[in-house]
C-alpha cells in the first residue's frame, strides 16, 4: 500500500484527541498507559494517527484481558 506524501501521519497530541472528543487529560493518561503511540519534538508531543485511529480497538482488547484475569482469580 503507498501513501501519498502530502498525507498527514501525525499530529500534536492534544489537538488529534481534542478532535475525536478526548479530553488532555484522558489523552496523556492514553500515553501514559501505552495505548497510543506518540513522540515529541521538542516539548511538543505528537501522536500517530494509525495509532489513535485504532484506540477502540486496543482499549477493547485491553477490556477483554482485564476481564479474563478476574474471571481466573474467581476459579
Amino acid at each position: 500500500m503507498q501513501t501519498s506524501p502530502d498525507r498527514v501521519h501525525y499530529r500534536p497530541l492534544v489537538d488529534a484527541c481534542r478532535a475525536r472528543g478526548i479530553g488532555r487529560t484522558k489523552a496523556f493518561e492514553l500515553k501514559a498507559r501505552g495505548l497510543i503511540d506518540c513522540f515529541n519534538i521538542g516539548r511538543r508531543t505528537f501522536v500517530y494517527l494509525d495509532s489513535l485511529n485504532s484506540l477502540g480497538e486496543r482499549l477493547g482488547e485491553a477490556h477483554r484481558a482485564s476481564t479474563a484475569r478476574i474471571d481466573r482469580k474467581g476459579d
